[in-house]
């Protein structure tokens, strides 16, 4: 008697019926999965997108460090005898600093007084000394600092010195008080200067051209110090920063409080970290008349103001 063979049919029904449900189940759970994880950040992306452009501002702005922005007057000096002296403009949303050298020998006016900002400096202090260099050059000082020799070398020691300079001409001197010696060969620096050498260069008495040289000396080594530091040592000097000002602050005489500092320390930290050379200098433009002072031009009064960006938009 012949097998009845039976049929396959419920079989395939069932395996179909059961791979379209499984199909229509993964096919739920990834059309779930792609709502959450693509479609809802991307529409929330494009909401946030429409709102700031309807409110004119980004979501995510960089901060606006323009109210730091600061001219500061750095004077080093012991007791009454100015070493050296710059304007130093610090524009720390530009992440640049800009530096104008100035002589001691520069003539000014405070109130009735007449004189070189040194001898307005010995008759009244550092308050005589900040409206001299103001009413010289025609701008305003926001922070001074007048810093001791001592305060000096631990700032430069902090920052790491400068190997980066060329010096003018071949330096000589022995200082007849102290014993002294100053001895540096012509051309580029062949270690690393640290605060006690860049004292002595900017107040070598025998450069060719006097005074005029030792303003542009000052000058070159300010930014040579910044820029090498920027370079260099960034890392260390903001890890260091509150105790680099505490340094400046027991060695100077300074307006600059632990409040002002802790206002623009976020942005010079900033700065540091971003700009590797932030600084340039320019030389004031003026006269040298036949005593040896120095008279700003008016053209340099104007010249300045654009260069420290105080000029107005």
């Amino acid at each position: 008697m012949a097998v009845k063979r039976s049929s396959q049919a419920p079989v395939l029904i069932v395996y179909v019926l059961t791979m379209l449900i499984c199909l229509l189940v993964f096919g739920a759970v990834a059309m779930i999965l792609l709502e959450v994880f693509v479609n809802q950040p991307r529409q929330a992306r494009q909401a946030a997108a429409e709102l700031g452009n309807s409110t004119g501002a980004e979501v995510f702005e960089e901060k606006d460090y323009s109210q730091a922005r600061e001219t500061i007057l750095f004077v080093g000096a012991e007791g009454s005898t100015i070493n050296g002296m710059a304007l130093i403009r610090v524009l720390p949303d530009l992440l640049t600093v800009k530096v104008v050298p100035v002589s001691q020998y520069t003539w000014s006016i405070v109130g009735s007084t007449e004189g070189t900002v040194a001898s307005l400096f010995e008759a009244g202090g550092m308050s005589y000394l900040k409206t001299a260099v103001e009413n010289a050059y025609g701008i305003t000082c926001d922070r001074y600092i007048k810093i001791s020799n001592d305060g000096f070398k631990s700032l430069v020691d902090y920052l790491g010195g400068t190997s980066s300079y060329n010096f003018p001409q071949e330096l000589y001197y022995r200082d007849e008080a102290t014993g002294e010696i100053t001895s540096f060969a012509q051309g580029a620096a062949t270690r690393t200067l640290y605060g006690d050498d860049i004292r002595k260069i900017v107040t070598y008495p025998l450069y060719d051209k006097g005074n005029e040289t030792k303003v542009q000396v000052l000058g070159e080594l300010v930014v040579s110090l910044i820029n090498s530091a920027c370079t260099h040592n960034s890392g260390s000097i903001v890890g260091n920063i509150q105790t680099i000002f505490n340094e400046i602050f027991n060695n100077s005489d300074t307006d600059i409080t632990q409040k002002s500092f802790s206002d623009v320390r976020d942005a010079y930290e900033n700065l540091i970290s971003s700009n590797p050379s932030p600084a340039t200098y320019r030389m004031a433009s003026g006269i040298w008349d036949a005593r040896g002072y120095f008279m700003v031009g008016e053209d340099f009064r104007t010249e300045i103001k654009e260069y420290f960006e105080l000029t107005e938009e």
